[in-house]
């Protein structure tokens, strides 16, 4: 016995619009798919994950903010001992 379908109705940007094109049309995958496993991954991962696991996609920064960004990407401090040990799992 197979599951009825339901349509649903979401307004996404021009821009996510026209790379969902893309990708199904280079993959030769219905949009119907890769919609319907994109919400299954989404909702499985806020279920299985922690919130602080999601990290916004836009961080907004004022002018002093964003600089010392730079400065710490342009010279970034020497590893901690506790980083050091994290990564290497002990």
């Amino acid at each position: 016995m197979s599951t009825p379908n339901a349509q649903v109705s979401a307004t996404i940007s021009t821009t996510t619009k026209e790379k969902l094109d893309r990708f199904t049309e280079e993959l030769g995958l219905k949009k119907n798919f890769v919609v319907e496993q994109a919400l299954l991954f989404f909702m499985e991962s806020r279920r299985e994950l922690p919130d602080e696991a999601f990290i916004p996609t836009r961080l907004l920064l004022d002018d002093e903010g964003f600089a010392r960004v730079i400065d710490q990407l342009e010279a970034p401090p020497a590893p901690t001992t506790e980083l050091r040990e994290l990564m290497r799992g002990d």
